[in-house]
């Protein structure tokens, strides 16, 4: 698409040396309006002109366009070569069309005619002007009733570039407005700031630059570098532009009369083009370029993420990824989601803030020319899921990162309102932002990837929060067998679906009796039978709790949780559950028990028996005391009828038991 920019050389205020062309200068009459197209009745009727009567009631009509103020709203008329304005009741209020002075002197000299009509009342008149203008004079004045009177007044422009002139007053006739100057003096052309323009990727970058002359002046231009005059060079026009090819030098010079001004030169540069992200990547910092996105399927871009508080968003495309910093000089309309396609142009300034690869804007960005389109048939981008090893290959772009300790193998912002910890294991989904000595990830949730999920791995260590994290997501990277009962802790609230959980309840000699457990609250151990094997389950919206794990103790016996891994006591204190069922106590080197579990402390060199109750009752347990005391039917988890020997995990079916309909688990 091609771009077709229009500057505006105008006749404004710009300073210049003077030139003492007369001692006198000459007059320059900037603004006339005789309002000479009225012809209604009243202030100039013949024979005797009319003030008062049935007058000056038709509709305005102003010589010169520009002008506010009309009947209806104002309470302007128009009447014979004059206006009439306000009435008994109301001012009449009327205002100039924007009056540009040509002189450097910044001064003039406003005249014009006025008269009061009907017999009684108060005939005023005021003139003020627009901010930046200083007026002297004959500003407020009271009217002779039915007789015209000239009036003047002295126009300064302190910092204003033009004036507009505002009359307002009740019953009075007003004519012949003008505003003239002594000009020794003209200002030069105002040609735009220097800038960039740019080429299509196919087509010669060229410009079309409209000057725009004063009415009363001429002006003269080149694009050869030659200095402009009567003699050389092109007239501007109000209806011509000049189009001009490559980076181009453009002179300017008014003249009125005899005098000229000094001459303004201005230089407009063709910008480089650049085809997709890595191209614009490459360049040097602080070029300024257009940055083109193709809007076919085979080189397309997408919104990978936007950040409303920041004014940015970070694209990729098959080359590369980018952020776009508009910060305050330029806005997103309509604002980019996730998934768009981005086709168009926009340009800015290529920069490197620590290693992350921007556009910034300029004052020649605008995104009216980035098209944001939902292309709902295609699939959905997706995270790049890299090593840490990689991640400086990845600025600006979305990726993964699967089990990183914030603040050791990566810094982590902007979590989602979640609080932070240090240590916390977690995978990571965000944008890679760069600094001068670590990789930071600013983390966002989309298209069902969460940003931040909390791992607790049962082989490393877990660092416990500071305080409690509501609402996160976690992971658990262990799992728990369908065949056995498994130990279990973990720092969150959780509830199991379709298992068996058994929480330790009181010691009855040296049988641990368990009892039936409804939910996982966090910090206590458990015994745990699931329904089916639960391998690495994630639970979303928990409370990631900054409880220790616990310890519960009952005579002389305690089931102690365990978040991390952790190495038994070989003095046979300390005892552990297999899945085959089985206590036993460490080996002389040593047992290490990984972390999300629990194990059993005794009295130094005892055995702990467990007594599991599917309804919290146990009956029989004081009898367990040894095997030859015994009576009851021992059966394996086969259903066989056993001879109990010294470790195992039965079922005891007791004649009391059966009758009540209940069976005991015996852990030994």
């Amino acid at each position: 698409m091609k771009r077709i920019l229009f500057l505006s050389l105008l006749m404004g205020a710009l300073m210049l040396t003077r030139q003492n062309v007369w001692a006198d200068g000459v007059a320059h009459v900037a603004f006339l309006e005789t309002f000479n197209a009225n012809v209604g009745t009243g202030g100039h009727d013949e024979p005797e002109a009319k003030f008062s009567g049935n007058i000056a009631s038709s509709n305005l009509v102003y010589d010169q366009e520009g002008w506010i103020g009309n009947r209806n709203s104002n309470y302007v008329y128009g009447g014979l070569a004059c206006m009439r304005f306000g009435n008994n009741d109301n001012d009449g209020s009327c205002i100039t069309p924007e009056i540009v002075l040509i002189g450097t002197g910044k001064t003039a000299t406003l005249t014009f005619k006025a008269a009061g009509w009907a017999s009684s009342g108060t005939n005023t008149l005021t003139v003020t002007a627009n901010e930046g203008v200083t007026l002297s004079g004959d500003t407020q004045v009271t009217l002779t009733n039915s007789s015209w009177s000239s009036y003047t007044v002295n126009i300064t422009l302190t910092t204003a570039k033009s004036v507009r002139l505002t009359f307002t007053g009740r019953r009075g006739f007003l004519d012949d407005v003008k505003v003239e100057e002594n000009v020794t003096a003209i200002n030069a052309p105002m040609l735009s700031d220097e800038h960039f323009f740019w080429a299509n990727t196919t087509e010669t970058a060229t410009e079309n630059i409209t000057l725009v002359p004063s009415d009363s002046t001429t002006v003269y231009y080149t694009t050869d570098g030659t200095e402009p005059s009567e003699q050389n060079g092109s007239v501007a026009t109000l209806t011509s532009n000049v189009i001009i090819t490559g980076t181009t030098m453009v002179k300017a010079k008014a003249y009125y009369k005899t005098i000229a001004s000094s001459v303004v030169s201005k230089t407009y540069t063709v910008g480089s083009t650049v085809n997709g992200i890595a191209a614009f990547c490459a360049l040097a910092d602080d070029t300024e370029a257009r940055l083109f996105f193709s809007d076919d399927n085979v080189h397309e871009t997408r919104v990978l993420y936007y950040d409303a508080s920041r004014h940015q968003v970070f694209l990729r495309d098959e080359t590369g990824a980018l952020c776009i910093d508009l910060g305050t000089t330029a806005t997103f309309n309509p604002i980019p989601q996730y998934n768009q396609h981005v086709a168009g142009w926009i340009v800015g300034r290529k920069t490197t803030e620590n290693g992350l690869p921007k556009l910034v804007a300029t004052n020649n960005t605008t995104t009216d020319y980035l098209a944001f389109a939902n292309r709902v048939t295609e699939a959905q981008t997706e995270p790049n899921s890299i090593g840490m090893d990689d991640v400086s290959s990845y600025k600006a772009d979305w990726v993964k990162l699967t089990k990183q300790r914030v603040g050791t193998d990566i810094t982590v912002i902007d979590r989602l309102g979640t609080a932070s910890y240090d240590g916390a294991l977690a995978d990571l989904s965000g944008i890679v932002i760069p600094d001068n000595t670590v990789m930071q990830i600013a983390p966002f949730t989309q298209n069902g990837v969460q940003g931040v999920v909390y791992v607790l791995d049962e082989t490393q260590a877990f660092v416990s929060p500071s305080e409690d994290l509501s609402d996160v997501s976690v992971r658990l990277e262990r799992t728990l067998g369908k065949d056995y009962w498994n130990t279990f802790s973990v720092p969150f609230d959780i509830t199991i679906q379709d298992a068996v959980l058994r929480e330790y309840d009181h010691a009855d000699g040296n049988v641990m009796v368990f009892q039936n457990a409804v939910s996982v609250v966090a910090g206590k151990p458990y015994l745990v039978k699931p329904a089916a094997n639960i391998e690495n389950p994630t639970f979303d919206h928990v409370t990631l709790s900054a409880t220790n794990a616990r310890t519960i103790t009952s005579g002389d016996y305690s089931f102690v949780a365990s978040y991390s891994p952790v190495d038994l006591n070989t003095d046979k204190t300390e005892m552990f559950l297999k899945s085959d069922g089985k206590l036993y106590f460490p080996s002389s080197t040593g047992a290490h028990l990984r972390g999300m579990r629990a194990f059993f402390r005794v009295p130094t060199g005892q055995t702990a028996r467990l007594a599991v109750s599917d309804d919290g009752m146990v009956t029989g347990v004081n009898a367990l005391n040894s095997e030859s005391e015994v009576k009851d039917e021992v059966f394996n988890l086969s259903g066989q009828r056993v001879k109990m020997p010294k470790k195992g995990l039965y079922i005891i079916s007791s004649n009391e038991a059966r009758l009540h309909g209940k069976n005991k688990i015996i852990i030994r």
